[in-house]
């Protein structure tokens, strides 16, 4: 694979967690979003050992996520196969920021008191009984955590991004602000 792959451990912890919490908005499933994500690093261990040329991971990585999700589609066809197939598309454009490709990273930056749960909760899908039981935390806490990180979360969103929405008013991305440096650090990570 080209030098974007050169140490498929690192490119697998990179993007699994990321393509999990894209494929479970998608599937409404844990199980089933990471058996789907475990099949795409299958293939990506397969690429790597054929020393298949790639000069876009995250391109590569994604095309896969949608074969492989057509794929379940298509053997299980009583399932209702949402919209989903226009949020795959590429733009050439990478100043645009889409939610999925900066929401992770951008958790990080927050404090990890706020991040943490917020991570555990809205990206990994994990109840917030339990992340009280792992951060050893009473629930009423953890729930507040949560709703402050979400809350500094959006407020480093404003802060760092001109905001666009659709027609719907729906969000759709942003353009990183010159002023954001730490943004700028995460998108020099994610492109290509």
């Amino acid at each position: 694979m080209a030098n974007e792959c050169c140490n498929i451990n690192d490119t697998v912890q990179e993007f699994y967690d990321y393509l999990k919490a894209f494929l479970y908005k998608r599937v409404s499933s844990n199980e089933l979003a990471e058996d789907i994500v475990q099949d795409v690093m299958l293939e990506l261990v397969k690429a790597h050992q054929k020393r298949q040329e790639v000069s876009n991971m995250k391109a590569w990585l994604f095309q896969v996520t949608r074969n492989t999700l057509s794929k379940h589609f298509k053997n299980n066809p009583n399932l209702i196969q949402e919209d989903w197939d226009a949020e795959f598309e590429f733009e050439d454009n990478f100043s645009k920021v889409v939610t999925e490709d900066y929401i992770i990273p951008m958790i990080g930056l927050l404090p990890k008191e706020y991040g943490e749960p917020l991570l555990m909760s809205d990206i990994k899908n994990i109840p917030q009984k339990e992340i009280a039981e792992t951060l050893n935390l009473s629930l009423t806490n953890t729930k507040a955590r949560i709703q402050r990180g979400r809350k500094k979360l959006r407020d480093l969103f404003t802060e760092c991004c001109h905001l666009e929405f659709d027609r719907n008013g729906d969000f759709i991305g942003c353009t990183i602000k010159d002023s954001c440096e730490p943004l700028h650090e995460i998108s020099k990570k994610i492109q290509p």
